[in-house]
């Protein structure tokens, strides 16, 4: 006889039965976990009587202060402004400049000193004073005729050869006259006595004589 095979089951009645195993090991799972949990908590703070301070407990800030938060912002200290400092007399210094320095200007060198002039020498005689004739002449008067004779002294001295001493007109400044062709022998006598003026002779003076020499009021 033969036994009769169970009916299939049906594809809808398989998806429930897995999706109620699926759901209950999804609950078993998290009771599981929520167990574990609540082994790892710590126990507990007692709860501290009314007029009892645990010992590491903070004072409470009081009430009108109120307590810093670490995320405020902390109150800057004020800043006193230093009075400012005197202005000092003395310049700034310059920064240094890239640029040379200027050379200085040479200094000017002192101007020469100028040498002593040297006396003038007196030209040497060239014409021997014996081969020149003289006449002295008195231009001035006054003295009587001293001047005169004393320059006529001073002729015959260095060798002259003085043949006349006259009277003339009136001359401030002793002179020498050369007659023609004695210009030369009459500046020779001129720088012997230190007679400044030298001409030749008007043409009123006497021809035989080399030289006339008048004495004026200068030597007086």
């Amino acid at each position: 006889m033969d036994t009769a095979r169970p009916p299939a089951p049906r594809p809808g009645a398989v998806l429930v039965r897995k999706l109620g195993v699926a759901l209950a090991v999804i609950v078993v799972t998290s009771g599981a976990f929520a167990f574990v949990g609540t082994l790892d908590d710590p126990p507990a703070t007692a709860p501290v009587a009314a007029g009892d301070e645990a010992p590491d407990a903070e004072p409470t800030a009081a009430p009108d202060e109120p307590t810093p938060s670490a995320s405020a912002p902390r109150p800057e200290p004020e800043v006193t402004e230093k009075p400012a400092e005197p202005a000092s007399d003395e310049p700034e210094s310059e920064e240094p400049s890239d640029e040379p320095d200027p050379e200085p200007d040479p200094e000017p060198e002192p101007d020469p000193e100028p040498e002593p002039e040297e006396p003038a020498e007196e030209p040497a005689a060239t014409i021997p004073p014996g081969d020149i004739s003289i006449q002295v002449l008195d231009g001035y008067k006054a003295d009587g005729g001293a001047a005169m004779r004393g320059v006529a002294e001073q002729l015959r001295g260095q060798g002259y050869r003085v043949v006349a001493e006259n009277q003339a007109v009136d001359y401030r400044v002793t002179t020498v006259l050369w007659t023609q062709g004695n210009e030369a022998a009459a500046r020779q006598v001129a720088a012997a006595i230190g007679a400044g003026d030298v001409r030749p002779q008007p043409g009123n003076l006497s021809e035989s004589v080399s030289v006339h020499v008048v004495v004026g009021a200068d030597r007086g």
